[in-house]
């Protein structure tokens, strides 16, 4: 059953929308706003295998437009308490794709937070659920300098340093820290975290540095990817989403969306999905721009683990 639902209007200006079975249906989220949970009757109604069941809100089901759905596998809504940091999370945890949704409250003190995996997180994207803390999705990913540094899903610009995001800490096999930044740990305000880990031959989190020409750098995965999405580290430039659903052939020019805001579906980047990796191959600068440092969120298109459900195939 899908755990997390992000959803987007491919023909047009609209906001991304994220749902996932922990806060439950009709909550949304954007990944393109700083705007807190709210409640939106007519978008998902109901979390279902491989997708979910949808009403007949523009956002999400607009009369003659076409959409596309990414989903992650969670625990059929299934939460429990977890009690490994020094703040109590709420965890709903898939350690096969490894894939959790972690629900805590705010301290306003540097904290750790539980988050239900058998191993470290790569990535963690985090947002108040209850208010609106200008921030947006805030960003934990490997592939930063350091801990000490974060990104933000809603914006295009470059990672920056702030120690009270996540307490220039790492996460570990079973906590992430959150220092005193209102994008993860507030006094009192609520907040959702997606906690993704490494599984070899199912998803991949790392960094590539940009060429800046046609003959760009290969990343090699292990798998062929469904899905990635890429964003320079080092540079201002937006967070680019590519899949191979909306485009399954190489023909040379890419369909792309952009996470940090509400354009429609573009074309024009020249980038491969291969049997092993991805390869851009041209020097677009959202993706191989000259000495900049890109991190990455790859998910297989067949997964070389699992029983065939769990996780699925990354749609």
């Amino acid at each position: 059953v899908s755990g997390l639902v992000w959803i987007k209007d491919r023909d047009a200006t609209k906001n991304h929308n994220l749902f996932d079975s922990s806060r439950g249906i009709q909550k949304e989220l954007r990944s393109n706003s700083s705007d807190e949970q709210f409640t939106n009757t007519d978008t998902l109604n109901r979390f279902l295998v491989g997708g979910c069941q949808i009403e007949d809100g523009t956002s999400v089901n607009n009369s003659g437009d076409s959409f596309v759905s990414w989903n992650w596998v969670g625990n059929s809504g299934t939460t429990s308490s977890n009690t490994e940091g020094s703040v109590t999370s709420t965890v709903q945890a898939n350690t096969t794709a490894g894939f959790s949704i972690v629900q805590y409250t705010g301290t306003g003190s540097a904290a750790t937070v539980g988050h239900g995996l058998s191993s470290a997180p790569k990535c963690v994207m985090t947002k108040s659920t209850s208010n609106d803390t200008g921030d947006g999705f805030t960003v934990y990913h490997q592939g930063l300098t350091s801990a000490a540094y974060y990104l933000n899903l809603a914006v295009s610009n470059a990672e920056a340093s702030a120690s009270t995001v996540w307490n220039s800490t790492a996460p570990t096999n079973s906590v992430f820290s959150v220092g005193t930044a209102s994008g993860t740990n507030t006094n009192t305000y609520t907040y959702v975290a997606y906690c993704w880990s490494e599984i070899d031959g199912f998803s991949k989190f790392g960094k590539y540095v940009g060429n800046g020409n046609a003959d760009g750098s290969f990343v090699y995965t292990g798998f062929k990817p469904a899905f990635v999405m890429v964003k320079g580290a080092t540079n201002t430039g937006s967070w680019v989403m590519m899949d191979s659903k909306r485009d399954p052939f190489n023909a040379g020019s890419e369909l792309y969306l952009l996470a940090d805001t509400t354009d429609a579906d573009a074309g024009g980047i020249k980038f491969d999905f291969l049997s092993n990796g991805f390869k851009c191959r041209d020097a677009a600068t959202g993706l191989n721009a000259s000495g900049v440092t890109y991190i990455y969120m790859a998910f297989a298109e067949h997964p070389f683990v699992g029983d065939g459900t769990n996780p699925v195939t990354a749609r």
